[in-house]
This record gives C-alpha cells, structure tokens and sequence, in this order.
C-alpha cells in the first residue's frame, strides 16, 4: 500500500531501538525510558509500534526484516548515548534499505549534542533536538504533510533545504519549562527482557524484578544544560505512585531503581514518597543511581532505610578539594563524608561512591588525593571513571583550548564512551597513567581483604569466583572490556 492510499488511516510510526551489542559493543541493558514516553505521545495520532532489537537481541538482518515487513511510514530512533552511533547508523542504512520512502527522525542525547555530525549521515531525514514532550507529534504530522514551510521555522530540528544543505534550528524550550510531564506508557514495549539483567554494572544490574523509574529530568553539572536547559523538572508523587503500583500489579516488580541525576533535590517531594511507599509497600526496596551527598542527613537516611533503600551510591568525584572547588565547580565539603558512610553502616545501607580522575587543570598529586580519599573513607565498593570530554560540555572546550586532546581526536572514530578509556593528555598525566592507576587501585582498594572481597561481589550479585575472573580482566584491558 503506498503512502498516498494510507491518508484516510493513521499513519504508521515505528520506532527502533538499536541492539547495543553490534559492532562488538558492551551490552546496555536498562529499560528504554524514550520509548515509554513516546507510546504515551504518539499512540493515539499515530499507527505506532516498537521494534525492539535490544530486548530481543536481533541480528541486523532479522531486524532489516522486520523493518521492511512493517512496512512504515515514518521511522524513528532515540540516541541516549553517543557511545553507540555506529549501532544508530546501522539502523539507519538498514531502515533506508528495505523502506526508502519512509521518513527517518533521529531523536535523544545523541542528534541533541551533535546535531552537525547526525546529519552528514544521508540516511538520516531529520534530527529531533531536545525533548519530546508538546512537540513531536506536530513535527511528525508537519514530515507527513511534507510541509518545509513549518519545519523550518520549527524549533529544535535539523532538515534539509532545497539546495540539500543542512540547516540547523536551535532548541528554544527546554524541559524544565514543561508545564505537564507526561507519564509513561508502558502498553506497547515488551518489558520482560529488561526486568532481571545478570550484567556487570554495578548500579543496573539486579537478580529480583526490577525496573528503572525516572521521577525528574535534568542536571546542574554535565551536558544535561544542553539536552535539558539549566531547570530541574519533577513529575508529581502521585504520578511516581501510580508507574509503581502499575509495576507491582502487572508485572510483580520487587525492586526500582531511581534513575535520577538530583533525586533529592526537593526534599519536601522526596519525603512524601517516601512516606507513601512505606504505607504501600511494606516489601518493596530500591536504589536511587546516584544521591547528592550535600542533600542527605540522619534523618533523611533512616527514612530512607525505612522506605526499603539498600544501597545508594554518591558521587564524590574527587578527593582534593581544591579540584572539588576550583575545577569542577561542586558544592561539596568532603568533611561530610565520613560521617554519612558512618550512618550507612550503622542502617544497613551499603554506600558506594563514584570518583573522577584526569580533569585537565588536575595535578598528579591531586589524583593520588582522590585514591587515597576513596580508601580511607570505607566505602562498599569505589569506583574511578577518567574525565571523558563529551559534546557540548565545558570539559570538551577546556580540554581542545589547553591542547589536551590528540590531534585526530574525534567523538565518531574510537572504541567508545564507557568513562574508562582515557584521551587527554597535559603536563601532569597521560592516557595511559590514568588507565593504569584507575583499573588497578580499583582492584587494590575494593578487593584488600577477603572480607571485602566478599561485600563487593554481594553488590555486584556475583560469586567471589566471579569477580575474580572480572578482575583478571579488568587487569589486562586496563577495564575497557568493549569496542
């Protein structure tokens, strides 16, 4: 049936999630929150389905297959992380392929961050920058209708011109200014793949049933200005009970995962939630990916033990404080720490903690500050990342104005983002120091004693065996185990 016999039908959008483990990259295994918030906004104007090669684990030919047998009208991807542009233009090529006519949006962190780079792939119709929400609908009518005239003065998108040239229309709103955050919907993607993941992330993996829940967007501190402008935009308690009581009922969900940047940042909301699920759910646990350590205090810890938190994780960063003060621009007194560690033992909450080393302006003395901060302070479990400079982020521009990036440096043309594969070099470290330092003072650290030895693999939910073989290997490939 061709497009023009479809017009007194909805017309059909699909949308492809890419399978992270093409191109011989580390699997990515968290619920894909996009596709939630699109079945919720585009299912009622359009034909709209998922074809989820993730969670079905597709080969690309069955999923070209299944691209032409669906036969769409429009096709969509969201990017979430650049790490993987190969596996999007994979599915691009495929997409144009098998349905030439159809029309490809390119949507997520991705095409937002790097829009120019996006649209050098030809197979890529337009780039959809920024958020979804009170806007996608109308630029999809606006491609069906093939109306150029309204694209083009359409905020936030990439297209092309008459003459093939790619213009580029800024984002004019962000999230945060977002008067209505709309649910998820969860009607359309099949879930089950991504409920138990036996996976080696720390934070993501799970052996219970348990899924990611997103209760607010946006960040003071990364490329998250970018993608989601400088507010912070909170969904509703009671919209965050109702996606609960839905995972609980339909799908005997056990455990969430808060997947949040700042998910304490409005203390009143978070103690009412709390407060809720501990009148709800008296079995329930969860786990927030990240806890802003200026935000938690006895009281707000023993609520949270109360509500069934097992774990949080807080990012510390850096153990100088100068780097704290000067470099990265954090509002973080490390005098805190100790004391919030204490309180986690004496609960029962394990407490991790995330550092960063090699920010360019970094001495060597103030990384061995960071490894010595992350052993003196007892965590569960520490984990070291290497400064990666990201599109659009003050590290990128500080780190290409100091010269600290190699020359043929490129966010397209190496093995990955996965924050452990090192880039900059400047007078006080190289790539491969930082490399070095970080895979083994994490194993020196987190494994000095078998009673330790035996609390990591606990959070890890792996045998002592197990994590030995995954530190052998984090060993000998300095932790970059894809790409």
């Amino acid at each position: 049936m061709s497009h023009t016999q479809r017009t007194s039908l909805k017309a059909k959008v699909l949308l492809i999630i890419a399978n992270t483990r093409w191109n011989g990259k580390r699997p990515f295994f968290i619920l894909p929150h996009a596709a939630l918030l699109l079945t919720a906004l585009l299912k009622e104007d359009f034909d709209f389905a998922i074809l989820d090669a993730n969670g079905k684990n597709l080969i690309e030919e069955e999923c070209q297959k299944q691209i032409g047998e669906k036969a769409p009208d429009i096709i969509l991807l969201s990017g979430q992380a650049t790490e993987y542009w190969m596996q999007y233009e994979t599915v691009f090529r495929m997409a144009k392929s098998v349905a030439p006519e159809a029309k490809t949006i390119f949507g997520g962190v991705h095409p937002t961050v790097m829009p120019e780079e996006v649209m050098r792939d030809t197979n890529v119709d337009y780039a959809f920058l920024g958020h979804a929400e009170e806007r996608v609908s109308d630029f999809i009518k606006l491609v069906l209708a093939g109306d150029i005239g309204r694209i083009a003065s359409f905020s936030g998108v990439a297209w092309r011109d008459g003459n093939g040239k790619v213009q580029i229309n800024p984002v004019k709103s962000y999230i945060s200014q977002i008067k209505k955050l709309v649910d998820p919907d969860y009607s359309v993607l099949n879930i089950e793949p991504y409920l138990v993941r036996n996976t080696m992330e720390y934070q993501g993996n799970s052996s219970v049933r348990s899924v990611p829940v997103t209760t607010s967007y946006g960040c003071n501190f990364c490329a998250t200005k970018t993608i989601s402008g400088k507010g912070i935009a909170f969904r509703t308690v009671s919209s965050i009970l109702k996606e609960m009581d839905m995972l609980v009922q339909r799908y005997e969900i056990k455990e969430v995962l808060f997947l949040d940047d700042l998910f304490l940042a409005d203390r009143k909301r978070v103690v009412k939630l709390l407060n809720a699920i501990i009148e709800i759910y008296g079995f329930f646990s969860w786990k927030p990916s990240s806890v802003s350590a200026w935000h938690l205090d006895d009281d707000l810890l023993e609520l949270m033990k109360k509500s069934g938190c097992k774990q949080i994780t807080v990012s510390v960063e850096s153990g100088s404080q100068r780097v704290l003060d000067e470099i990265i621009r954090k509002p973080l007194n490390l005098k805190i720490i100790p004391p919030i560690v204490k309180k986690c033992r004496e609960l029962g909450i394990a407490i991790g903690a995330n550092f960063v080393i090699g920010f360019p302006g970094e001495t060597w003395q103030d990384i061995r500050e960071s490894v010595a901060c992350a052993e003196q302070m007892d965590f569960d479990v520490v984990h070291f990342h290497i400064a990666t400079p990201l599109p659009k982020t003050e590290l990128y521009e500080t780190a290409r104005k100091m010269g600290a990036l190699p020359e043929n440096f490129s966010f397209l043309n190496h093995g990955g983002f996965g924050f452990s594969q090192a880039f900059l070099t400047t007078d006080e470290f190289t790539p491969n120091e930082l490399m070095i330092l970080r895979a083994y003072e994490y194993d020196r650290i987190n494994f000095a004693t078998p009673e330790k030895e035996m609390r990591v693999a606990k959070l890890y939910g792996k045998t002592v065996e197990q994590m030995r073989e995954h530190r052998k290997q984090t060993r000998r490939k300095l932790g970059v185990h894809f790409g």
